[in-house]
């Protein structure tokens, strides 16, 4: 998989913690991945948590602690690209104002 968004955990009754990632391959395709089988999926619109967790859910037996968290660094880099466009915004404000 191309670019990890997200990431969606269930913990087994044992305590063990398994984790499908979300996220784009090839052609900007939405697919979930597990991280510890081969199953994949494509994602054509929304839903991915829902398939996600019961892949979890049936395949490894993992229904508690049920969690989705954004990745580290596509957050990071959302940041990074909204506060550019901020300041290009603000720029243009100025160029506009003076």
């Amino acid at each position: 998989m191309g670019s990890v968004t997200h990431r969606i955990t269930a913990t087994r009754e044992d305590g063990e913690v398994f984790q499908v990632s979300y996220g784009y391959g090839r052609y900007r395709r939405r697919y979930v991945t597990c991280d510890h089988c081969e199953w994949r999926e494509q994602i054509t619109w929304g839903g991915a948590a829902a398939k996600a967790l019961d892949h979890l859910a049936g395949t490894h037996g993992a229904s508690g602690a049920q969690n989705m968290s954004a990745d580290r660094a596509t957050m990071n880099q959302t940041l990074v690209i909204m506060i550019v466009c901020f300041a290009v915004a603000a720029l243009l404000l100025v160029i506009a104002v003076s």
